[in-house]
């Protein structure tokens, strides 16, 4: 093949590649869409997880070493740590809070949770279509009772749990 047949080729390719383009964004042919909320289902209870609102954050997230995974509240993540492969070694739950946008960590490291101090949460017997109001934590005593207050109807016996209240009521 000669140097001159295999430029003319090449400028053949490249002419072509406007063209090709255009086509691909005609209308019917190329439609952008929405991308989709990411939904999954909880590991523990196997109901969908709560998507996040514009008002507040519902979605829960373990961190194992470089594994990520969803849950609908924070007792279904803490009951999850306690048994199988997360039982052991150390992790990190990311509790939504009165505030969105800024979870808590709760985190176990070498065995013993820790979280930030003056952090509590509400956990009151529920189904676990709603576990997503009914166990979550809060970064004062004070968003905690705003927020029964404010759900009086499902958390009308609410009272505040420590870390340590919590892990035993997950169990």
């Amino acid at each position: 093949m000669s140097v001159l047949s295999l430029i003319s080729h090449r400028r053949a390719l490249t002419a072509g590649l406007p063209a090709l383009l255009a086509a691909l964004t005609l209308p019917g042919l190329f439609v952008p869409r929405p991308a989709a909320a990411h939904e999954a289902s909880c590991p523990l209870c196997k109901l969908p997880v709560t998507q996040d609102t514009a008002a507040q954050d519902n979605e829960v997230a373990l961190r194992y070493g470089r594994k990520r995974i969803e849950y609908k509240c924070v007792s279904c993540a803490i009951t999850d740590t306690n048994r199988g492969a997360y039982q052991s070694g150390d992790v990190t739950i990311l509790a939504p809070s009165e505030t969105k946008g800024r979870p808590i960590p709760v985190t176990r490291t070498g065995g013993k949770w820790s979280a930030p101090t003056g952090t509590v949460f509400v956990g009151v017997k529920a189904s676990h279509r709603i576990c997503q109001e009914t166990y979550r934590a809060f970064t004062s005593r004070a968003a905690f009772d705003a927020y029964v207050k404010k759900n009086q109807a499902r958390l009308k016996d609410a009272r505040p749990l420590t870390l340590d209240q919590m892990i035993a009521a997950a169990k």
